[in-house]
């Protein structure tokens, strides 16, 4: 019973107008939107490429310790051609000993978790869930859409026609009616989506910059059986909407109104209201925690007493950045030494106080954002586009994590530099270079090369550009590897099993309604 009556929506699916415009319209968005997405992935991944080089060169060629910064560049992940995900969200993370990495001070303006993107004029709801257009974006939409336009009349069309009545008195029973009319709605829907999935895997598998690798593939896999796992959650809401209809263009509207609420009006709605609740005035509390902090950095540089380390009380105190000395006198070199010894520690105590202060707004950000998720995630579409973003490894905890690790990388970089706070080389190479030493003999020498050749002589004996970089054997390397897959199926848990609850759920309550669905 349960097979025919699956042949016969098929066929009746297949054959019809509806089936044919969804499968065009499916087909050439997937098709586009997923060509944009392999040419975007793919011009992502170049960058990275340069990015990595351009930063390695640059490390490479540090002259001083208390100069050496770490640019941590993060790969894109093949899977947000599916999703793109927190797209607003930076693409390196900069690790020093003058910086302690933090979610809400690596993000951006507009970031999911920003210090910057907080101020008290709430963002248009309506523009943020629009911006991003991507697979995900697609299937959650125009596929719901279709499978409401699939559904609308599969029982009051049948009421209407009256053949209804014979169905449901059939021996067979009603259950197996309800089951045939869904399982056969559902493989009518995997066709496009199967079409629009080959489509992308055909196009990416035809670019000449990129390759599937077999995590990609069975990646990929993961996203399409989630698709389908999304598509029967709406489609047995839509059945159940369409057993409580008396009249095909009656259900047809409700169920409309039906996908708008659910694919538009709870995630415009939710973001909306939760603005609300933003915490505005963490920020505020940041700001004053940072300029207090400050002050009193600069309160003890105040008190050290310089007339004991050679008078060095012009010294920068740039919280966030080392220095560099070339022309200095070998007493100089030790003056500074002392100084340094005192001064440096106390910066990077700072940026401990800075990541302490930012860590704590961080973290009402998050119960923000806790609270805000909580507030669209009855929305199908928002657990499904939350579960592939999770599997993409494209969502805001997925680059949480990373600047996890790039701050438990910096531990390991401070084992390295601290030591070397004892060394002139921290912050000069006059000891290197004799030639570059204010001693009488090199200004009268530097004086005759005025005299001769002009002014440039000499700027080229005392330009850090003709100075050996410094010696970074040792340094540790950076390893930000992508989440694997068990820290993407930890974050997907919770949408997933919200899918799978909502599917469960409505195929209950449709098949309760069918059994009780009256004759006449």
């Amino acid at each position: 019973m349960i097979r025919h009556i699956i042949q016969k929506e098929l066929r009746i699916n297949i054959l019809s107008m509806r089936f044919h415009a969804g499968l065009v319209v499916s087909a050439l968005m997937m098709g586009i939107v997923g060509y944009v997405l392999i040419e975007d992935y793919a011009a992502r991944v170049q960058k990275y490429i340069a990015d990595v080089q351009e930063h390695r060169e640059a490390l490479a060629q540090t002259k001083v310790y208390s100069m050496v910064a770490i640019v941590v560049d993060i790969p894109p992940s093949p899977l947000s051609v599916f999703s793109r995900g927190s797209q607003d969200l930076p693409t390196s993370v900069r690790v020093s000993p003058y910086h302690v990495p933090s979610a809400a001070d690596e993000a951006g303006e507009g970031a999911t978790i920003s210090l910057h993107g907080t101020g008290s004029r709430p963002s248009n709801p309506l523009l943020r869930m629009f911006s991003s257009i991507d697979l995900t974006f697609v299937i959650s939409t125009i596929l719901s859409l279709f499978a409401v336009i699939l559904v609308f009349d599969s029982f009051s069309g049948e009421l209407e026609q009256g053949t209804l009545k014979m169905l449901l008195s059939a021996s067979a029973g009603r259950a197996q009616l309800y089951a045939g009319k869904f399982l056969g709605a559902l493989v009518s829907l995997a066709i496009p989506l199967t079409v629009g999935f080959l489509e992308v895997i055909v196009l990416w598998t035809i670019h000449p910059g990129l390759a599937l690798d077999a995590r990609t593939w069975a990646d990929a896999g993961l996203v399409y059986l989630c698709s389908l796992l999304f598509l029967s959650s709406f489609l047995a809401l839509a059945l159940l909407i369409a057993l409580y209809a008396r009249e095909s263009s009656s259900c047809l509207m409700t169920l409309l109104l039906a996908w708008v609420g659910v694919a538009v009006v709870i995630p415009a709605g939710g973001e909306y209201l939760a603005e609300g609740t933003r915490p505005v005035s963490a920020r505020e509390n940041l700001l004053a925690a940072e300029a207090r902090s400050k002050a009193d950095f600069e309160k003890t540089i105040e008190g050290i007493d310089y007339r004991q380390i050679g008078g060095w009380n012009n010294a920068s105190t740039d919280q966030f950045e080392g220095e560099s000395l070339l022309g200095i006198t070998a007493e100089e070199v030790q003056n500074r030494l002392a100084y340094n010894l005192k001064v440096f520690p106390l910066k990077f105590r700072f940026a401990e106080d800075h990541y302490s202060a930012v860590e704590a707004y961080g973290q009402e950000l998050r119960s923000w954002r806790g609270v805000r998720e909580n507030m669209i995630r009855p929305s199908l579409c928002v657990q499904y586009s939350n579960l592939v973003s999770a599997l993409a490894g494209t969502d805001a905890a997925a680059f949480e994590e990373t600047v996890a690790r790039a701050r438990r990388y910096r531990d390991a970089l401070m084992s390295f530099l601290q030591p070397r706070v004892e060394s002139p080389r921290w912050f000069t190479r006059a000891l290197d270079y004799p030639d570059v030493q204010p001693t009488e003999a090199n200004r009268a020498y530097w004086q005759s090369l005025i005299d001769h050749q002009g002014e440039r002589a000499v700027e080229r004996i005392l330009s850090w550009d003709r100075v050996a970089p410094v010696d970074l054997a040792g340094l540790p390397t950076p390893v930000l590897a992508p989440p694997g897959a068990g820290e993407r199926a930890e974050r997907a848990m919770p949408d997933l099993l919200l899918l799978f609850a909502c599917c469960g759920l409505c195929c209950t309550l449709g098949i309760i309604r069918v059994r009780r669905y009256p004759l006449n």
